[in-house]
């Protein structure tokens, strides 16, 4: 009896130091794996070379995807200096317009303020063209940002309704309207009542025009110097030439 109590507790020490040796052996084993991995994974990351052309490679993706008007992608790169010190590359295809019923019909799409075709157009100017720019927004490019933690490089399509800036053009002869919205990226973003300047006494403009601004965008009507329309004939075209 005394001997197989022997055994059997020689046993039971001999399974334990098994164990406990087994133990060793895979805390010792999974921190050579950790520091292989370490190691494998430093050994890994891109070289400034390796990641300019990761960069170059992704700008050339973005150009040869056929764009339609109004597409805009954003590219970021997590380290400007691999990329002429730009943290952020918009590539856009601005929608532009020669027919005035063709720019209608693409801003249904819109909200937000939009520039029309003043009432009481003066007889005899017509269309020419038309171009309509997406706005920039601080909020996408942190969006975006965001999303590439830990890329060198990353892009993403802008998704927008809401004109940043608008121009259109009349033309008769050799005298020209321009019907312009910008938004309004400064701090200061006050109502101001319409103001009139002309190229002759302004050192702001090389154009007789009108410009007011609300709901933080500015607003230009303007006509080349030399043309007949007065200061208050342009005031009266302002007042009709942004749809609401």
């Amino acid at each position: 009896m005394k001997n197989t109590m022997k055994v059997t507790i020689a046993t039971l020490c001999s399974i334990l130091l098994l164990g406990s040796m087994s133990a060793a052996v895979q805390a010792a084993s999974s921190q050579s794996i950790n520091s292989i991995t370490l190691k494998t994974a430093a050994a890994k990351a891109p070289t400034d070379a390796e990641k300019k052309k990761m960069i170059e490679a992704e700008k050339a993706r973005i150009v040869k995807i056929k764009k339609n008007p109004g597409d805009v992608y954003l590219v970021y790169v997590s380290d400007k200096k691999l990329n002429g010190d730009s943290e952020f590359l918009y590539y856009v295809e601005f929608p532009t317009f020669q027919k005035y019923e063709d720019y209608k019909k693409w801003t249904t799409k819109l909200k937000g303020a939009i520039v029309q075709e003043p009432e009481g157009m003066p007889e005899g100017y017509t269309f020419v063209k038309g171009v309509i720019q997406s706005p920039s927004s601080k909020q996408f490019e942190a969006q975006v940002k965001a999303e590439a933690k830990g890329k060198v490089v990353y892009s993403k399509k802008m998704e927008w309704k809401e004109a940043g800036d608008i121009k259109l053009e009349y033309k008769k002869g050799k005298d020209n309207i321009i019907l312009h919205m910008q938004t309004d990226y400064s701090e200061d973003k006050k109502t101001k009542e319409y103001k009139y300047e002309s190229a002759a006494d302004s050192l702001h403009t090389d154009r007789n025009q009108v410009t007011w601004s609300k709901n933080g965008k500015v607003f230009f009507i303007s006509v080349n110097p030399g043309n007949s329309l007065t200061e208050e004939e342009l005031v009266k075209l302002a007042k009709t030439m942004i749809k609401k």
